[in-house]
């Protein structure tokens, strides 16, 4: 081997390597999309301000006055403060690299417990990149990205459990602890034990060989161990409330664009269904390659997808992880194997990747935070940036009255002066979206509403009939500009 190979042989990426590059580089570019995509990033890096200024989450409503004073589940508390760390340090630049390497990261990690079950890296290379794909759908800065990485990480301790490979049980809890109050998603982990303790079922009950007493018990103990770690937060059983109250008001999931059924009749969505239709094909081409584990797994998880949108990037990830075990030491064709032969064999001969992902995220720093600068922004179009630089030198006094996406930006930059009617975070029964709902569209009853919470001045859309109606009752105009405009109570 020549010097030259010598010196150029670390920088060489292996495909796990180049699979956390490809993913990391996207979500970069993603950037903007990512921030702006809605309104709840801003009152998450809130939540992580007040934590670290107070040492700890509020357990009453704080940010809205429509339900002040009311108990509050801060079940995300921990994700908000890694976030408004990054924010501190490197601003949105920081948290859209945050937000790129969490996504690598989930997909990298199964690419490599994939190969380490013998299947073929270009198959796990494959299923990986549609998993991105998929989840891509849902790649906005919010903490379902850490539910993503701690459900890789999770399907695969499991599916070691399920094989009697050697797993601490105490890691299920303690994994569970950190999820539980970084996202509500902490029940997806729930439901991959459960997907797994009714295949080991299944199998006592018609595959007795293949069905061992210890497997169950370590699911049993795994599950029942999880469940006390998932209330070890500051409001206890609260979380199961408050996510299991959210999840099933249909009030509120039929307000929700994301929480309906993906319409496959988008591009954007066509991923998805490739996705879903992928484990059918197998199913019946390679039926004797699943396990009753693996099969409640892609049946759960996909109708998850297929009744809302939202749970893409859950599917996203278990699915090229359950696939990547349906190929495992499946013969495919000679010039695969003969392909996949050669690739193990350059592999041997470069490092172990790290290098090139240590230098793919420092050239992503660099690009964010040098030429790039000001790529990542509140957009001005999107929110009301202006309007609210207006706001901190001169906010009218009293209540106001707020646009849904915005409310989070407002209170990022104006509380604990101003609390708003509504923002994303504050609605899990549906109260305040019904009477925010009543009154953008000038139902019956507006009026009273206003005149209930004795709002003093509002800032919306210009273009929102509620903007032409305040106008007419007269209320004077104050600031205007494209995006936004400030109405004040005479």
């Amino acid at each position: 081997m020549n010097k030259a190979t010598l010196l150029i042989k670390p920088f060489l990426p292996r495909l796990s390597a180049l699979l956390f590059i490809i993913l990391f580089l996207s979500a970069l570019t993603l950037g903007p999309r990512m921030i702006n995509i809605d309104g709840d990033l801003p009152r998450h890096l809130l939540m992580g301000k007040y934590v670290l200024e107070n040492g700890t989450p509020p357990r009453e409503e704080i940010f809205s006055y429509t339900y002040e004073n009311r108990p509050y589940t801060p079940h995300e508390w921990l994700a908000d403060v890694i976030y408004y760390v990054a924010y501190v340090l490197l601003g949105l630049n920081g948290v859209v690299l945050l937000a790129g390497i969490l996504i690598a990261v989930t997909f990298t990690v199964i690419y490599q417990e994939a190969i380490s079950q013998n299947t073929g890296r270009i198959p796990a290379f494959l299923l990986m990149s549609l998993g991105g794909l998929v989840t891509s759908i849902h790649w906005v800065i919010r903490p379902h990205l850490f539910t993503m990485l701690f459900l890789a990480i999770w399907l695969i301790l499991t599916e070691r459990l399920s094989r009697d490979a050697p797993v601490k049980i105490w890691i299920f809890p303690a994994l569970m602890v950190l999820w539980a109050n970084m996202h509500g998603e902490f029940i997806a982990g729930f439901l991959v034990l459960a997907a797994y303790s009714a295949g080991w079922i299944w199998q006592v009950l018609f595959d007795r060989t293949n069905a061992a007493l210890k497997t169950g018990r370590n699911l049993l103990f795994a599950f029942l161990l999880s469940l006390p770690a998932s209330i070890l937060s500051p409001v206890g059983f609260r979380t199961w409330d408050t996510v299991l109250g959210y999840v099933t008001n249909r009030y509120l999931l039929s307000r929700i664009v994301e929480t309906r059924p993906p319409d496959f009749a988008q591009a954007t969505y066509w991923p998805l269904l490739i996705m879903l239709a992928l484990p059918i094909f197998l199913l019946i081409t390679k039926k004797a390659k699943y396990t009753p584990a693996q099969v409640f797994l892609l049946a759960g998880f996909g109708l998850m997808s297929l009744t809302a949108a939202r749970n893409a990037h859950l599917s996203g990830v278990v699915f090229p992880f359950v696939l990547s075990g349906v190929f495992s030491n499946l013969a495919v064709s000679q010039q695969l194997e003969a392909a996949e032969a050669r690739i193990a064999q350059i592999e041997t001969q470069t490092g172990r990747g790290l290098l090139p992902i240590i230098l793919t995220v420092l050239i992503g720093l660099l690009i964010i935070t040098g030429s790039a600068e000001g790529f990542n922004r509140f957009e001005p179009s999107v929110f009301p940036v202006d309007a609210v630089r207006w706001l901190e030198d001169q906010a009218p006094t009293g209540r106001m009255f707020n646009a849904f996406d915005w409310g989070g930006y407002i209170l990022l930059h104006l509380w604990p002066d101003q609390k708003t009617f509504i923002e994303s975070q504050t609605d899990v029964r549906g109260e305040a979206t019904q009477k925010y709902e009543t009154v953008i569209t000038l139902q019956e009853g507006w009026q009273e509403i206003f005149e209930a919470y004795d709002i003093r001045w509002a800032i919306l859309p210009p273009e929102w009939p509620l903007a032409r109606e305040l106008a007419d009752w007269g209320w004077e105009s104050v600031y205007q500009d494209q995006t936004a405009i400030i109405l004040l109570k005479r």
